[in-house]
């Protein structure tokens, strides 16, 4: 069986050398390095290829865009017909390859294209989305070493929602999290504990409020707002997570406010505040709906001095938002320290440095090493001898 793997300047090719087939690289305008696959950039690799997989990417500053798919589709399409198989291996929208297919074949004319998505449900599971069952066994054979598990459905769509649901679900768990940890500081509970317990059930399964600092979870979420809107439906509960999720950032903002003032007697327009990091990601991919950066606008607006410490992110966007790019060991003089990644450096502060203020948008879980510091964390209430029960 020949095969053509249709690439572009992101794709990882050497997780590809496993696929049991006689394989090719075929893209005139990438450079291709770092594999043993053959580059064949002819017509004649296309027409005799009997699968082509397509790996374009189809996120765009953190938002899906199918216009490399779609010149990908354009380029190969007269060499497409019902002998040939187009694979999609790369995290698309629901009814994307649906329309990759009529941009393959606008006149309908072949009846039966051989179609196949390939997405993942775990690290250790691939799930295959296939057109026909002639596709089914072809695409579970050519890719059998690609992992551990594979699961297979009939319909394609289906296995495009998957990612989808998946990230919308953590998503909207965290904003459940967020939501009552706001609630929590007003009906004085140590929502965190609560938790916990609550997850003694095995039929519950909580997370602890925090920042959505994850591309994924947030662009997934957002599509199935977009898919909603764009096909006539309502999607109140999504369009509420990523609110309340948002909000996160100005109820950090309000923490540090009621800190500092009631704490050190400090207006906000006369302190420093140091921001612990901007994303989860390995580096920034959108700054839309970053909480982070949200947070930094905020303070900016309202005259904060405000620095951000994150090696991830480019000084020239800190910047940008109007704050200063400094080391850990700078932040330590703020007057204020706002934790808003899980990365171990922020979260093992060395409290004895800490000159005034903490405020964790995360759970503290050495809390007890900041009893003799002013601290105050998301889900995380302070309970006063008088209000306690």
């Amino acid at each position: 069986m020949k095969t053509i793997i249709y690439p572009d300047s992101q794709t990882d090719l050497k997780k590809y050398e496993k696929l049991n087939t006689d394989l090719k690289i075929y893209n005139k305008n990438v450079q291709i390095n770092d594999t043993q696959i053959t580059k064949d950039d002819t017509d004649q690799t296309l027409l005799e290829a009997d699968v082509i997989i397509l790996t374009q990417s189809c996120i765009n500053t953190g938002k899906y865009n199918l216009e490399n798919i779609k010149q990908a589709c354009e380029q190969i399409r007269e060499f497409v017909d019902e002998n040939k198989t187009i694979v999609f291996d790369t995290p698309l929208p629901p009814r994307s390859v649906y329309k990759m297919s009529k941009v393959i074949d606008d006149l309908g004319i072949i009846k039966d294209m051989n179609l196949a998505y390939i997405t993942h449900i775990d690290d250790d599971t691939q799930l295959i989305g296939y057109s026909n069952e002639n596709t089914k066994n072809l695409i579970t054979d050519l890719y059998k070493d690609m992992a551990l598990k594979t699961e297979t459905t009939n319909n394609i769509q289906t296995a495009e929602c998957v990612p989808i649901i998946q990230n919308a679900y953590k998503d909207t768990l965290i904003a459940l999290a967020n939501q009552t940890a706001i609630l929590s500081e007003a009906i004085t509970i140590d929502l965190i504990e609560a938790i916990k317990l609550a997850n003694m059930n095995k039929d519950i399964n909580l997370l602890n409020p925090q920042p959505v600092l994850h591309n994924d979870i947030i662009r997934d979420s957002q599509e199935i707002v977009n898919l909603a809107d764009e096909y006539g439906e309502a999607a109140q509960l999504s369009q509420t997570t990523r609110d309340t999720n948002n909000y996160v950032a100005y109820h950090v903002a309000y923490m540090a406010e009621k800190e500092l003032y009631l704490k050190e007697h400090l207006a906000m327009f006369e302190t420093t505040v140091a921001i612990l990091g901007i994303t989860e990601d390995p580096k920034l991919i959108t700054e839309d709906n970053n909480v982070s950066l949200i947070l930094i606008d905020d303070f900016v607006s309202r005259d904060v001095d405000v620095l951000v410490c994150d090696d991830k992110i480019p000084e020239e966007i800190i910047q940008k938002h109007g704050a200063k790019k400094i080391t850990l060991d700078e932040a330590y003089e703020a007057d204020c320290i706002i934790i808003m990644t899980d990365d171990p450096q922020f979260k093992n502060l060395e409290h004895d440095k800490v000159q005034k203020v903490v405020i964790s948008a995360l759970p503290i879980l050495n809390k007890d090493e900041f009893d003799d510091k002013e601290y105050s964390s998301v889900g995380q209430y302070r309970l006063k001898k008088e209000e306690m029960l």
